[in-house]
């Protein structure tokens, strides 16, 4: 199936990628980010708040490949208690925000730790509740700083360059921004989640522009969680409090908006051929269903095709755009169609 937009550009939808996995295994729990390596696998850094079992990174690429995991739930090196954010480097080595612990950790592309890096506080240097990565092409590392209200530019070692931000509402001020991403000009979008609404910088943090209002129309935004730009120039952003992802043109003109459209991923077929009465229920399950609600939470909640909590968004190296849909413990990808 193909969305159309009310202006020029087509979003395709490809397939499922996920399972619900809360102790561990082939799957995800919570997730709410990721991050593509160079060779294409998609790291995913899982939340699993319940347990806490199913914190950890998992590895898998778009063909439903699944490698192995690395992490787990704790305060020691390695580990984490509140991961938000997950990147790669220059060198595909791993970066993970942790918004409790206050720290950066860094593992091999394997998922051997190496070391760690933060102390919490508001001077230059500091975070406190970090809350997305990305690096720069000079290899210098973006971090939002959410409760700072700020962005900051460290360098690998966590050495501080140069920041950014200060809370508010006007432009260059922020309100708990959360997601972040760059063009191929460097240019650096900003999520600004309680401002509702994306600012866009210049490489050296000047304001240029903005787009967003609070509200559920087109360019409008319910605390947006996310944002990725491909190398068209087209602005994804994770609509999170509206369950959708909007697309944008680089002028902020207004795409389309996709809700979601997931199907059954060979993972979760693999565990209802193992359980025929499930198997036996699912060949009569509408994932379409009509529903007596017009809060869009509640209805992602009930219609299992939909994005349930849609967090982040992530652009491969083949310009696929990968959405993180949360609640659902999955991966939507999509292609955009010229």
């Amino acid at each position: 199936m193909t969305i159309h937009g009310s202006s020029q550009k087509n979003i395709e939808y490809l397939d499922t990628v996920g399972f619900g996995a809360d102790i561990g295994g082939r799957g995800f729990h919570i997730p709410v980010d990721a991050s593509v390596a160079s060779d294409g696998r998609i790291y995913v850094i899982n939340r699993s708040p319940m347990h806490r079992l199913g914190i950890r990174v998992g590895i898998c690429d778009v063909n439903h490949g699944w490698y192995h995991e690395f992490g787990g739930d704790g305060i020691d090196d390695g580990q984490f208690t509140g991961p938000t954010a997950i990147t790669h480097g220059p060198d595909d080595r791993v970066y993970i925000a942790d918004e409790e612990l206050n720290r950066i950790s860094i593992f091999t592309p394997e998922g051997e730790f190496e070391s760690k890096w933060g102390d919490q506080g508001s001077d230059p240097g500091q975070i406190h509740g970090p809350s997305a990565l990305k690096f720069t092409s000079e290899g210098e590392l973006l971090i939002v700083d959410h409760r700072n209200n700020r962005i900051q530019k460290m360098s690998r070692e966590g050495d501080y360059i140069s920041g950014f931000g200060s809370a508010g509402s006007g432009d260059a001020e922020f309100n708990l921004p959360w997601g972040i991403d760059l063009d191929l000009f460097g240019q650096i979008y900003v999520a600004d989640w309680r401002n509702d609404r994306i600012q866009r910088f210049s490489a050296d943090g000047e304001f240029i522009d903005q787009c967003g209002a609070s509200g559920d129309g087109e360019e409008q935004f319910n605390r947006p969680s996310d944002v990725a730009v491909d190398d068209a120039g087209y602005i994804y952003v994770a609509d999170w409090g509206n369950q959708r992802v909007q697309v944008l043109d680089n002028q902020w003109n207004f795409q389309t908006a996709l809700r979601g459209q997931a199907t059954v991923s060979p993972w979760a077929h693999e565990y209802l051929e193992a359980n025929a009465d499930e198997l036996d229920a699912r060949s009569r399950f509408d994932p379409y269903i009509t529903v007596d609600t017009k809060d869009q939470h509640e209805v992602s909640a009930r219609v299992e095709a939909f994005f349930w909590d849609p967090i982040a968004v992530e652009i491969d190296p083949d310009g696929r755009l990968i959405v993180v849909d949360s609640l659902r413990h999955r991966l939507q990808v999509y292609r955009r169609i010229d």
